[in-house]
């Protein structure tokens, strides 16, 4: 299986497990709420390639002091009585039985069991998994919502939380225990938000941060070979049972009290123990397997990835910016014809220090205009600019986004960017809140017909492009997120805007557009 291009936030490099030590945060408690008619989530379950047929889904908040958490204690289980259960498709949806949250809690999701295929023996010991959320905790989860759960996404929660997470026993085979105390609390919310720095829930596979974003990304192909090495277990058909063995021996190290029971505990042993039997790990893997991997056995198993101080961006702040849909430096110009007028809603037109907003005649726009209260807006937009701007710790941004997956985050560059063809897409993990800040130091341009598609939770009222000179944004695109550009902002004909065009020093030029303030 090839790697769908993606990005992984990085900053200086730390091998896992990771453990941070900050304050705590106020704990989740749980209420029981029955509702059989909600939707909750939906996703799938396979092993490599093939889909689990007859594996149970359960989903985790994470252990909070006020529910017994400390490390690897206080899981609470969220689906009381039978458990969902994969079609033949692998395929699962939750509709009954979820107890949600009452406060925010981190989530996290895990299929145990079934058969790699119609008629396959069941595998009792396969077990997998996934984080559901990243920077912040969730008391509610999207319908749309679509998970995949698979290796991948496996060692991308084990790698990232195998800190909080219960050593194996005979106690926890098949449910993955993790929490953390008070004064851990915190860590292990930046956990969750590097495990979605290492792979995509909403496609499974692992994401990369280099500048080309091949599959030659070192985080990636480790990734992807420790899944080759559990779906070495998971997807065993004529010997489960000998093949699963083999994993559970030499991914547990000596001296461990128990043996591996299942591929969790096997992914665990794996993170905790990166240098162990790596040889012998490495060369388990099928010869066809699934996802492209490292060509040679590694001197270790451990990755280096970023933590949460770049993934987890607080939204820029807008101030009185934020009341404004377009707001010019200079000038604000409508080009717009009556048969053809440029759509402003949700917020207001206005122009500070400049004083001239032209070609608005009736007909020709709807909308409000409200320079009186621009100057403020101004004031505020410039200390906007200045935060989004100094923000730190980012992570590369290419110079043409084109196909590219964004997880939340802060990407930088110091080169011009373009959007040439195609799509951006912007993958909030299931996080309602998450924030993604594009630092572009020069131009930025996107291509007619493009569009920034936003999924899995991203809101548009918590996109940020900081852009160090002008914006374009051409004929029939479609973009979102807040335009905080230091020159000026051309919209193209009939180009769309789910966001703010703000522009401190330069004029906005509208033809024709449709713009929606968040």
């Amino acid at each position: 299986m090839s790697m769908t291009p993606g990005l992984n936030v990085r900053l200086s490099g730390l091998i896992l497990p990771i453990l941070f030590f900050a304050a705590g945060c106020t704990p989740a408690t749980i209420l029981p709420v029955v509702n059989p008619a909600i939707h909750v989530v939906q996703g799938s379950v396979h092993g490599g390639q093939q889909p689990l047929v007859g594996a149970s889904i359960q989903l985790y908040a994470a252990g909070t002091p006020s529910t017994g958490g400390g490390y690897g204690l206080g899981s609470t289980p969220l689906i009381v009585g039978p458990l969902p259960t994969t079609d033949a498709n692998g395929n699962f949806s939750i509709t009954a039985r979820y107890v949600p949250p009452t406060t925010p809690s981190h989530l996290y999701i895990v299929a145990t069991g079934g058969s790699s295929g119609a008629g396959n023996p069941v595998n009792n010991q396969a077990v997998m998994m996934a984080v559901l959320d990243g920077c912040s905790g969730v008391t509610t989860l999207s319908p749309l919502l679509f998970i995949n759960i698979n290796e991948v996404t496996t060692n991308a929660a084990v790698l990232a939380l195998q800190p909080f997470m219960a050593a194996p026993s005979a106690a926890n085979v098949g449910a993955p225990a993790i929490g953390a105390p008070a004064s851990a609390y915190t860590d292990l919310q930046n956990a969750f938000a590097t495990a979605n720095n290492l792979a995509s829930i909403s496609t499974g596979v692992s994401l990369t941060h280099l500048n080309n974003y091949a599959t030659t990304d070192i985080n990636a192909l480790t990734v992807n070979t420790l899944s080759d090495i559990l779906a070495y277990c998971v997807n065993s058909i004529s010997s489960p049972t000998t093949q699963c063995a083999n994993l559970f021996t030499n991914a547990t190290p000596s001296g461990a009290a128990f043996v591996a029971a299942d591929t969790t505990q096997a992914a665990y042993y794996i993170a905790a123990n990166p240098t162990n039997n790596v040889v012998s790990l490495y060369n388990l893997q099928a010869p066809a397997a699934p996802f492209v991997g490292l060509t040679s056995a590694p001197a270790s198993f451990g990755v280096t990835v970023a933590t949460s101080a770049s993934a987890c961006q607080m939204p820029v702040p807008l101030g009185a910016a934020s009341t404004y849909a377009v707001l010019g430096g200079s000038t604000v110009t409508n080009a717009s014809t009556v048969a053809d007028p440029t759509t402003v809603v949700g917020g207001l037109i206005g122009v500070s220090p400049g004083t001239a907003t032209t070609g608005f005649v009736t007909g020709t726009y709807i909308g409000v205009i409200d320079n009186t209260n621009a100057a403020t807006a101004e004031g505020d937009l410039t200390a906007a600019y200045n935060t989004a701007a100094g923000l730190l710790s980012a992570a590369v941004l290419p110079t043409d986004m084109s196909g590219i997956t964004f997880s939340p985050g802060l990407y930088k560059t110091a080169s011009a960017v373009t959007l040439n063809s195609g799509a951006v897409t912007l993958d909030g993990q299931g996080d309602p809140n998450a924030v993604f800040v594009f630092q572009i130091g020069s131009t930025f341009t996107a291509a007619g017909g493009t569009q920034v598609i936003l999924t899995n939770g991203a809101a548009a009222k918590n996109v940020f492009w900081q852009v160090g000179s002008s914006a374009t944004i051409n004929t029939s695109a479609a973009w979102a997120g807040n335009i905080i550009s230091l020159a000026s902002i051309s919209m193209g004909t009939d180009a769309t805007l789910l966001g703010r065009a703000m522009a401190r020093n330069g004029a906005v030029t509208l033809l024709s557009n449709k713009i929606t303030a968040p």
